[in-house]
């Protein structure tokens, strides 16, 4: 047996993950969806105002819509690289497996597939953050 000049350990357990932002992207309005199909992993969603340029979150946690311009969310994906899609965006307090699995209660008999997503930290957070950046929908 050879031995090895490396040593492997990995960056991010997906055990380290707690939260996923997920690109929505089917016709009918996000709040309609979300309140029609609740789920307690679901914190909020992020919209683009086009004509400001600005992002704003909206809580949905408690029932009520309260929208802030200062969540952590709007940080990254103000940076976010390939952000073709201004929005909406859901933020899920869960990792991008479970996401999927309470995104599919939006769908009706289609099932959302993640093919790539982006970690994201953030100095504030302990949580390791997904970012989808490649999906689809079938």
């Amino acid at each position: 047996m050879v031995k090895l000049n490396y040593t492997a350990k990995p960056i991010c357990l997906g055990k380290d993950i707690g939260y996923t932002i997920l690109p929505y992207s089917l016709d009918t309005p996000i709040e309609k969806e979300l309140f029609n199909h609740p789920s307690h992993y679901v914190l909020g969603y992020v919209t683009y105002n086009s004509q400001t340029g600005q992002r704003k979150f909206t809580y949905t946690e408690t029932g009520a819509l309260t929208a802030v311009n200062d969540h952590w969310s709007l940080a990254i994906l103000n940076e976010f690289p390939y952000c073709e899609q201004n929005g909406p965006w859901i933020v899920y307090n869960c990792p991008p497996e479970k996401a999927t699995l309470e995104f599919g209660k939006i769908l009706n008999g289609e099932n959302l597939h993640i093919y790539n997503w982006d970690t994201w930290s953030l100095e504030s957070k302990d949580s390791k953050i997904v970012v989808v950046s490649s999906w689809e929908i079938f």
